[in-house]
């Protein structure tokens, strides 16, 4: 029978699920027992191994325990006295295979200690005081840019094949740009095999990528000297410097036990996992690992691992760091419930003695779900449609569906773990619905603020859509909740702004929401102006004003829009600017300029900078800077001068004349001809 054939193959390849403290299988699943989720250390050992070996095979990557990448450090100073690195090698000057200037200097060689700065602008980062990492970073006198170009590397021609071709692996480069004085401002030197993300703090620049993590003393930048390099497990996801403190975020694709990290196993106090009841399911593919990094040294201080999904969100204040975890019902255990418990109303004996048997089996939900679904289906078959076959399916499905559906609109859960920076302890708490990106979190004065949006998923897609605002206090317990917001509605980006704030939401119109976060207990809707469009990034410029960067015409436009929030009852758009296309595509913020002295704004757009003056209430584009063939990538000022830089050019202009005063070429990758059957000259710069 083929239901046999089934249960028989779940029984060989399927192994049991139940999870001692974290996924409850028991008969019943009450509504409140959904509310008991969070995110806790192990308690032991032993429930730490139990916890690993009962995870499907599917979420762990590879095998329970097997290796981890391999992690070496290399320093030029002794490492600290708590990490275990091998004996420190020396690193050979940035500057030995640097390029030669792409312009020659107009003074001596020498830095020229007469040119200093009186502003220039920091990355553009969510929260003050916290910075972030980008592709660009200046002291004012310097600039270091990565633009993210791969440059071939140790190039072999292969003429084993009958068209000859070359093999050849590639690296990026971190470019120095002395920037004063701007009509002069060249490539002063490189770092040769590094690019990526950039820190800087004061005599330092670290670098971070895909693996590596690296620092160089930039005393003199004409020739950065590597301080020390780490090669992390997994893969960078994202970071924070506070002060001289970097806080750094690595995740595995992987659940495995034992928990290990730079060689050093990480004990079961210091591993965190997604509890809650087997009727809704957390996120457990993915082992995310947070440290704290000593700067001067590279060694990781403090490390601890969490258990999650790859859609993880991060926010990080100047205190504390949050990742989320969603949640999502377990159908398949919400029907066996059902079954279990009402399926004598529906079934016979002899169906219910079979399902029971199913049941009593420590198999995963789906192969159980499979059986049982087999087993009622059979049953069903056999009833004579006229006879009320049809009847008792529509009864039994109609009754399930009543059931089912508190229970799945419930079930959607995002926890959020809350990180303290100086102990690194942790708490948790949780919202309905999902998180749509790190600028929903905010903290201020003591509480966690949250945006999430429940309902219109596919388990129950007749639920009507909204969104909600929850406040946390301190121990990442709810102490307010604004519902209700925009039925129906996506949310398209939010900004707070102390305890205001603001919100866009989208369907067929762009609703701007200004809502009072002054009491925590009770959040409330000050204002709201319906608009065509809808802005995915809101950049508050002053106390009055907020900028708008999104879309209209259905996403076919591009549209820059100027709030008016003066009187929050009654949120004003002031002035519009909107290309007939899709000109910009805003995807990373660190892109958006904004020079408050000056009132402009600068926006990449693909080939194009976009400068923008913000006066008298008004939006005018002053400055479309071209860049053929060039990717657009960042956009800073120093002084009374803005340089824009993309892949291949950095054009540098007078702010008061906009007259262009300097063209810095960043030196790009020379591939050889895969075709031809001879090597010929390679250019490295």
């Amino acid at each position: 029978m083929k239901l046999k054939a089934i249960f028989v193959l779940g029984l060989v390849v399927i192994s049991a699920l139940a999870i001692s403290g974290c996924l409850s299988n028991g008969p019943t699943a009450k509504m409140d027992e959904i509310n008991n989720i969070g995110t806790t250390s192990f308690k032991s050992e032993d429930e730490m191994q139990i916890f690993f070996n009962n995870i499907p095979q599917n979420s762990r990557g590879n095998a329970v325990g097997g290796t981890t990448n391999s992690s070496t450090m290399v320093m030029d100073s002794a490492p600290a006295s708590n990490t275990t690195v091998p004996a420190p090698t020396s690193a050979p000057p940035a500057s030995d295979s640097a390029s030669p200037p792409s312009s020659p200097p107009s003074e001596s060689s020498s830095l020229r200690e007469s040119n200093s700065s009186d502003r220039y602008s920091q990355t553009n980062v969510q929260v003050a005081g916290v910075d972030e990492a980008d592709i660009i970073k200046t002291d004012g006198k310097f600039i270091y840019y990565s633009p993210g170009l791969n440059y071939p590397v140790n190039v072999t021609l292969n003429e084993e094949s009958k068209y000859s071709y070359y093999n050849y692996d590639t690296v990026q480069k971190t470019f120095v740009i002395e920037a004063l004085p701007p009509e002069a401002a060249y490539i002063l030197s490189n770092i040769p095999d590094v690019g990526g993300s950039l820190y800087l703090t004061k005599d330092t620049l670290i670098i971070t990528n895909s693996q590596t993590l690296t620092a160089y003393d930039i005393t003199n930048p004409s020739a950065p000297q590597k301080m020390w390099e780490q090669n992390f497990d997994g893969n960078y996801v994202d970071s924070r410097m506070i002060g001289d403190q970097l806080y750094f975020v690595t995740r595995e694709y992987r659940v495995q036990y034992p928990v290990v990290y730079l060689g050093n196993t990480i004990s079961y106090q210091d591993c965190y996992y997604p509890y809650g009841p087997g009727i809704i399911q957390p996120g457990t593919n993915v082992t995310y690992f947070v440290s704290s990094v000593d700067i001067k040294t590279g060694s990781f201080d403090k490390t601890i691992a969490l258990i999650g999904s790859y859609n993880t969100i991060l926010y990080a204040s100047e205190n504390h760091l949050y990742l989320t975890n969603y949640y999502y019902p377990n159908t398949q255990q919400i029907e066996l419930h059902f079954i279990q418990e009402h399926g004598d109303d529906y079934f016979p004996a002899d169906v219910m003695n079979d399902v029971r048997k199913f049941m009593s089996y420590e198999l995963s939900d789906s192969v159980k779900s499979i059986a049982v679904q087999e087993r009622i289906q059979e049953y069903f078959s056999t009833l004579i449609f006229n006879d009320g076959s049809n009847n008792a399916r529509t009864r039994f499905y109609n009754d399930y569906n009543k059931y089912a559906e508190p229970i799945i609109n419930e079930g959607e859960r995002t926890t959020i773990t809350k990180i303290d920076l100086e102990t690194f302890s942790v708490k948790s708490g949780f919202v309905y619905g999902r998180i749509h990106d790190q600028f929903s979190l905010d903290e201020y004065n003591g509480y966690m603020r949250a945006i999430a949006t429940a309902g219109n998923n596919w388990r129950n897609p007749l639920r009507p859509q909204e969104t909600s605002v929850y406040v946390f206090n301190d121990d990442m317990d709810v102490v307010g909740r604004l519902s209700g917001i925009a039925p129906r509605e996506d949310v398209k980006s939010s900004r707070y702004v102390g305890d205001r704030l603001y919100l866009v939401t989208f369907e067929q119109i762009d609703p701007f929401f200004v809502i009072d976060l002054s009491n925590p207990e009770k959040p409330k809707i000050l204002g709201e102006l319906k608009i065509p469009g809808y802005s995915t990034y809101l950049h508050p410029i002053n106390e009055t004003l907020v900028i708008g960067v999104g879309y209209a015409d259905n996403g076919r436009s591009s549209k820059i829009a100027l709030f008016d929030v003066k009187n929050v009852n009654k949120p004003i758009e002031l002035d519009t600017y909107t290309f007939s296309n899709r000109s910009f595509f805003l995807d990373d913020y660190h892109a958006f300029l904004w020079d408050a002295e000056k009132s402009l704004m600068v926006i990449p757009g693909y080939e194009h900078a976009y400068v923008f003056e913000v006066k008298n209430n008004k939006l005018s584009l002053i400055k479309d800077d071209y860049h053929k063939e060039s990717l657009v990538k960042r956009s800073i000022y120093i002084n009374d001068y803005l340089y824009i830089f993309s892949t291949s050019e950095v054009h540098v202009y007078d702010q008061d004349t906009w007259q262009r005063l300097n063209v810095i070429s960043i030196p790009q990758p020379e591939y050889p001809n895969s075709y031809s059957p001879y090597p010929y000259p390679i250019i490295f710069d």
